[in-house]
């Protein structure tokens, strides 16, 4: 009896520690998920207090417009922290990004900043949704010489549809469009859209006082979202958004104030280069102890996914952060791969095909989250894009870092546990995507440290989350597969 009662205990604490980082994990993006919806309300606070709003662009390469380029005889590129259009005879068009639809009638003044122009003809061209017709506007020439142009979109004359119109009320894509003379070029520094008069964010309301409201409105709103579960707190605000684009969302019990503006450190190039350091460190003065360096090798060989996924350097798409910490976490497991450690555990690609059953698992469970769901049907192109994703996702947690944490805690139930714990952070906040990564996480890393094969392991998260792709714009509870920023729908 004794001599069972020890691995019993040993297998209740394990599993009573398994709920405990699981609940942990959702507390945690539920947390950040609360504290980013609320940093994006006060910024907005802060604008509309400044007399501008929400909607500002700053024009510095291509990815800064819509599909990276001009639509029409027209190309883009960047110019001395600048966005140079150069014509090639004929018309064009430029979309800017907006992330929510822009309300058109609490900022109808379009102010663009040029540092290079010609006396050109521009027009502004917007649809209130995306699949609304679109709606035309002539604001005019370009100055020939930098510097400002403000353009009062109430005042010009709209049409839509061919038939002469009032400007729409909000713009769920904005466009610029010009013509002129193959070799002439602007080049475009900033956009923004202001208020025709100051706007004042209204006292803080709850979400079902706001609800029972109804147009007109003085101000711009402020309203409190009373959900704490993340995809349902961001659905919220999305709501919130379709009703009236201009209003400020914040999670209950966030403090509504402008607060001071102040100079803020370059934190990600920080973080980054503190990161190089570490690893360098790592490499060129390893510890004596061979457990204690596996165990830095495994956490550093993750530390730039967790930064991306903690927000440094994301945004609505790739910039030069998160492509350095990328390629810092490209060339780490590289070079590991390259230095042979022999106490580590073998490895291989194939496995038997009996034994493909277990890490298939989780993709079981996905298919049964699919086909209750009314959703698009994943194409064979989504699965293959994905699979290089997958392949590098577990190559870095199984091969780099599952294998070192299984020789340096010589525990393989606490390896296992730490690698799902770490797999799990690499999709912060995105609470449900979050756990079920730890789940998933948990099968895979102790099915690899016993197999030790990988392709098995890379196929199945690439069905897994091909299935879940499928799901996610239509499920309530899974939102999105995107983690940092993007998940918080930031940018634009």
């Amino acid at each position: 009896m004794y001599l069972g009662a020890r691995p019993l205990a040993r297998a209740a604490a394990l599993l009573a520690l398994t709920l405990l980082l699981a609940w942990s994990l959702a507390a945690l993006g539920n947390a950040l998920t609360r504290a980013g919806v609320a940093q994006q309300g006060l910024r907005e606070w802060r604008a509309w207090h400044s007399g501008v709003s929400p909607w500002q662009w700053r024009l510095r390469r291509p990815a800064d417009v819509i599909a990276a380029r001009a639509f029409g005889a027209a190309s883009v590129h960047a110019d001395d922290d600048a966005l140079a259009v150069h014509y090639r005879g004929g018309s064009w068009q430029i979309g800017l990004r907006l992330a929510r639809p822009a309300a058109l009638t609490d900022a109808p003044v379009l102010l663009l900043s040029l540092r290079q122009s010609a006396a050109l003809p521009l027009s502004v061209i917007v649809r209130s949704t995306l699949h609304a017709r679109a709606c035309t506007a002539d604001a005019g020439l370009l100055p020939a010489r930098a510097g400002t142009l403000r353009i009062d979109l109430a005042a010009l004359p709209w049409r839509c549809a061919g038939q002469p119109a009032r400007m729409p009320t909000r713009a769920a894509m904005l466009r610029l469009q010009s013509s002129g003379p193959a070799g002439r070029r602007i080049v475009l520094i900033s956009a923004m859209l202001l208020p025709a008069q100051a706007l004042s964010p209204q006292a803080p309301q709850t979400w079902a006082h706001w609800r029972a409201q109804s147009p007109p409105r003085a101000g711009v709103p402020v309203v409190w979202l009373s959900d704490t579960y993340s995809p349902y707190l961001l659905a919220q605000r999305d709501a919130l958004w379709q009703r009236d684009p201009a209003a400020i969302a914040l999670p209950v019990g966030a403090p509504a104030r402008a607060g001071a503006a102040r100079c803020v450190l370059p934190w990600d190039w920080i973080a980054i280069a503190a990161c190089a350091l570490l690893m360098l460190g790592l490499l060129r003065w390893p510890p004596h102890a061979p457990r204690l360096r596996a165990l830095g090798e495994a956490l550093l060989a993750l530390l730039p996914v967790l930064l991306i996924a903690f927000g440094v350097g994301d945004s609505q798409r790739p910039d030069a952060r998160s492509g350095a910490l990328i390629l810092l976490a490209l060339g780490f497991a590289l070079l590991l791969s390259v230095r042979r450690t022999p106490l580590l555990a073998p490895w291989h690609w194939l496995a038997p095909w009996r034994q493909w059953a277990l890490p298939l698992l989780p993709v079981l469970a996905a298919l049964l989250l699919w086909l209750a769901q009314p959703v698009m049907v994943p194409g064979m192109a989504s699965f293959v894009g994905y699979l290089p994703w997958a392949a590098l996702q577990q190559y870095l947690l199984l091969v780099i870092v599952a294998r070192r944490l299984d020789y340096a805690l010589a525990w393989r139930p606490l390896a296992v546990l730490l690698a799902a714990l770490l797999f799990a952070l690499a999709h912060t906040p995105n609470t449900p995507l979050m756990l079920l990564a730890f789940a998933a996480g948990l099968l895979w890393t102790g099915w690899f440290l016993r197999r030790g094969a990988l392709l098995p392991v890379i196929v199945a998260h690439a069905l897994g989350a091909t299935l879940l792709l499928g799901i996610a714009s239509n499920a309530g509870w899974l939102r999105s597969l995107a983690i940092g920023g993007r998940y918080l729908g930031w940018g634009g």
